[in-house]
């Protein structure tokens, strides 16, 4: 039978050349105000704000073959930071299982059960929604997005298993992720042989990221707005990525049909309305943030 879904989350990458440096909670609401309460007051005139904001390290990992990424997964470790990015010493490793067959992923495990049942692990089953794009590669010329005429989405899902981990404990080969993530060995063919497993990091990403505005849908539903905004390597310079998204939770497992509709209305609006600042090269934040493949 599978999971039941636990959320559907709507995703727009934006072009970060809008946000200035070192972004603050006052940007991050300026923006708001100019750009996105026109949006959201269609659906609730009350809705307020971004109210905190916070601050991580993340990084994504992989081999030099790409033995999770071409097998739809994505490791990444992430940290909670102060305001100048010092941490903590305490990471979370997640792992995530994502491509477009729901019922694969719905019966799909990465952590162990018992872990999970124990509270040791935080596992979502979830939706990730974007525009309907692909990433085109016309002869001679620079990759580019190519959108449809009529606006619309593309969706995935995501099965994703976080555990806390010490800042001493290794996780810089594939056999450490396999140990952690134990189902994830189902999913990643690699040969007793083979020894190049090693994982590599992408580039060191600096996070901002802006919560706490809520958007009031029909039915008691609530729209969960976040503003992201991540610096590779370095804080404090022009933003590398940015992407606004809202969550959506389901009711055990389901969504009725004005709750859908309202959701893919909004989004579909956001993708109107922002058309000229939305992310022209990319199609995801994530590919931008995984380690170089390196020569082929």
């Amino acid at each position: 039978m599978g999971r039941k879904l636990d959320a559907r989350e709507y995703k727009l990458l934006l072009n970060p050349q809008i946000f200035g440096q070192s972004p603050n909670l006052d940007a991050a609401n300026t923006f708001w105000a100019q750009r996105i309460r026109q949006i959201v007051q269609t659906a609730d005139p009350e809705a307020r704000p971004f109210e905190n904001n916070g601050w991580r390290l993340i990084q994504f990992w992989d081999t030099s073959n790409r033995d999770l990424g071409d097998n739809d997964l994505i490791l990444r470790t992430r940290q909670d930071t102060r305001s100048d990015f010092a941490a903590n010493g305490v990471r979370k490793a997640t792992l995530k299982l994502r491509m477009p067959d729901q019922f694969i992923v719905a019966t799909a495990w990465l952590a162990k059960p018992e872990d999970e049942g124990a509270g040791n692990v935080e596992t979502k089953f979830e939706e990730d929604i974007g525009p309907l794009e692909v990433l085109s590669r016309p002869p001679g010329e620079q990759p580019r997005v190519v959108t449809p005429l009529k606006l619309s989405t593309r969706n995935r899902f995501s099965l994703s298993s976080g555990i806390e981990i010490s800042s001493n404990d290794p996780l810089d080969r594939l056999e450490h992720v396999l140990a952690l993530f134990p189902g994830a060995a189902e999913l990643v063919c690699v040969s007793a042989e083979q020894h190049d497993l090693n994982l590599a990091g992408g580039p060191l990403i600096h996070e901002y990221v802006f919560k706490g505005s809520e958007v009031a849908l029909v039915e008691g539903a609530k729209a969960k707005f976040t503003l992201s905004i991540w610096c590779f390597n370095a804080p404090s310079k022009q933003p590398d990525v940015a992407e606004m998204s809202f969550v959506v939770k389901s009711d055990d497992g389901k969504m009725s049909g004005p709750v859908a509709r309202q959701a893919y209305n909004l989004f579909n609006n956001f993708q109107d309305s922002l058309s000229e600042i939305i992310d022209q090269d990319h199609t995801s934040k994530t590919s931008l943030a995984l380690p170089d493949r390196g020569p082929c």
